[in-house]
């Protein structure tokens, strides 16, 4: 399982790297334009990534914006229905628009708002088959 954790705040970065380190190898970006950069590199390896880890709020690409290019991609590439990454909204945004978007633009399968309970987290990551 590879691991792409997109947020701007270095401390969710590090905290996030430092719980899922231990389900496979992580890499992060810091806004949504390095995670699209560093996803499109790793599916032209052939190396995609399983699950993206993906915040809202950011300089540069927003989540939202970031989710939806990596879904045109996925599309654009011809990943077969359930090949997709796996994604994961983790956001202090928790209003109804946000997580309405980030379900049905972004097909993320769950979404959690900071602070983050990271034992919660993981238990319901393996509970929805994302670890």
């Amino acid at each position: 399982m590879k691991i792409l954790i997109v947020d701007d705040d270095p401390l969710s970065r590090l905290t996030l790297e430092a719980t899922l380190s231990r389900f496979g190898p992580c890499l992060c970006a810091e806004n949504g334009s390095e995670g699209l950069d560093l996803y499109t590199r790793a599916l032209d390896a052939g190396e995609p990534f399983s699950v993206v880890f993906m915040d809202i709020q950011m300089p540069i690409m927003d989540g939202h914006t970031a989710l939806t290019a990596i879904r045109a991609l996925e599309k654009e590439r011809g990943l077969p229905p359930g090949r997709e990454a796996k994604a994961v909204m983790i956001t202090c945004h928790d209003d109804v628009k946000n997580v309405a978007t980030s379900f049905f633009r972004g097909n993320v399968t769950c979404y959690f708002t900071k602070p983050l309970n990271l034992a919660a987290m993981v238990e319901t990551l393996k509970k929805e088959a994302v670890l």
